[in-house]
């Protein structure tokens, strides 16, 4: 009885061998794990010749049918200008200050960042970019009420910034559809930066100013999405992730006084202060 249920085992086995050898016969492998009727690669065969899609490399033995739509082709030059603007003004938001008093504050922002690229292959572009970066921020007074006996007040201060930038990227594009409108990209770059700040409080005998002059290596990753609004216009939008900096600082005041600073961080967060936008021109 068990040699009977052994041969049967081997049989259904054998038969399932055979079976499968057939089906591949009838099938064309795609890379190792994937098997697709040739049928149905006739019918998809307008799909599968599209010479803007991109087959995207599988990671391991199997291909997870991943694919990208060409977005900026191969041996095309892109040129274009991001920038973008931050302002605040006290006078806007007195009620998200509730524990404040007297608060006269004003913030302002504002970069610009021309750029110039080129296509290496499919949707992956590598290039330059320049920037100017301008920071102002004025502080009248401010004064922060906790109770009786917790009361902190400063005025009469202001910060100046002035940087420019040299920087090398590259930036991967993911085509979302086949009419190529709508793309997501990711853009590496590492950025030199030179500038000078100041700092001034005070006034009259009080008075005391410090100039710095700066020097920033800065890696930065900036994920963002792009949308042709004409056939080689694309407007984009794109924000910093990601921040890698190491920064030297040299220091001066009125009085005479000099030093120096080196410092490194990272950020891992959305950055509100390095959003951008721009428009992409491709050549």
């Amino acid at each position: 009885m068990m040699s009977r249920l052994i041969y049967i085992c081997v049989m259904a086995v054998l038969a399932g061998v055979q079976t499968l050898s057939a089906q591949q016969r009838d099938t064309v492998i795609i890379r190792d794990t994937i098997y697709l009727d040739k049928a149905e690669l006739e019918r998809k065969k307008d799909v599968v010749e599209n010479t803007n899609l991109i087959h995207i490399k599988p990671i391991g033995r199997f291909d997870r049918g991943i694919v990208s739509y060409r977005f900026i082709p191969k041996k095309k030059w892109i040129g274009g200008l991001t920038f973008s603007y931050v302002n605040f003004d006290s006078d806007d938001s007195r009620l998200l200050f509730s524990m404040l008093k007297d608060f006269d504050c004003n913030f302002k922002m504002f970069s610009v960042k021309p750029f110039v690229g080129y296509a290496v292959k499919d949707n992956v572009v590598v290039g330059m970019k320049l920037g100017y970066n301008h920071t102002i921020a004025d502080l009248g007074n401010i004064s922060l009420n906790i109770d009786e006996e917790s009361d902190f007040s400063l005025s009469n201060m202001r910060y100046a910034e002035d940087l420019y930038s040299f920087g090398l990227f590259h930036r991967s594009y993911v085509g979302l559809d086949r009419g190529k409108l709508f793309g997501l990209f990711n853009e590496t770059t590492l950025t030199y930066l030179n500038g000078t700040s100041s700092f001034a409080r005070g006034e009259g005998a009080e008075y005391k100013r410090t100039d710095t002059t700066i020097n920033e290596l800065h890696l930065g990753i900036n994920p963002g999405i792009s949308v042709f609004i004409t056939q080689n216009v694309c407007a984009e939008l794109s924000f910093g992730v990601v921040g890698f900096k190491y920064r030297l600082e040299k220091q001066s005041n009125n009085l005479g006084e000099t030093g120096k600073r080196r410092s490194s961080g990272a950020d891992f967060k959305i950055n509100l202060f390095n959003i951008n936008i721009g428009l992409t021109f491709c050549m």
